[in-house]
């Protein structure tokens, strides 16, 4: 259910996300999202600090209306600090230390709780106090990208013709339609394994 309620608002939301970034700039987005983002996970620690369920729940469904919309707005400004072959390699960074980060959390999880006397509360804060480290390195990063504007000149806007319209959608060529579908598997496949695994090894 925690997954559940964290994927449920992203079927739609990440589509939603990447138009309203065009509307309010992308740095803005960034920062909200992320802010939404930490307010959930403060959300989920209380409720986990207190044994809640329900609460945690609510937690991880504002933790999910900010997570991949965030996730947008990092690729949507990755994607304007490098070009060409480099924007390939560094969206690829970005997603190998996203992954390291999950390898390094199931590893650590574990041992905070069995460190704890089987409790999570260490758990809960640790990960509330990656979020607030997480929010304070997109307000360095939003100063960065505006220094940037500034001394490079750049402008970003978008052209009236640039701005997503429902229209463009039927103009998608097959391949990002495969890539779509093959995400789609790869998921279904990948992620209900990790959770039958520890299932398996919690009874």
């Amino acid at each position: 259910m925690m997954y559940i309620i964290y994927s449920l608002p992203n079927t739609v939301l990440p589509l939603a996300g990447g138009i309203f970034l065009d509307k309010i700039g992308i740095r803005v987005g960034l920062l909200m999202f992320t802010i939404i983002l930490t307010i959930g996970q403060g959300i989920f620690m209380m409720g986990g600090i207190l044994d809640v369920y329900w609460l945690m729940l609510v937690g991880r469904f504002v933790f999910g209306l900010g997570g991949e919309c965030m996730s947008v707005s990092q690729s949507a400004i990755i994607s304007q600090w490098f070009k060409g072959k480099e924007l390939s390699f560094a969206l690829g960074l970005n997603l190998t230390v996203s992954r390291l980060a999950s390898v390094f959390g199931g590893i650590l999880i574990p041992t905070f709780i069995k460190n704890d006397g089987g409790l999570i509360n260490s758990t809960m804060i640790f990960g509330f106090g990656l979020c607030i480290f997480s929010l304070f390195a997109g307000i360095f990063l939003v100063i960065i990208d505006k220094y940037a504007d500034k001394k490079d000149k750049r402008d970003l806007s978008l052209a009236a013709e640039d701005k997503f319209q429902f229209k463009d959608i039927v103009e998608f060529k097959l391949p990002f339609w495969l890539v779509s579908c093959s995400c789609v598997f790869v998921y279904m496949s990948v992620f209900p394994f990790i959770q039958c695994c520890k299932l398996a090894i919690q009874y």
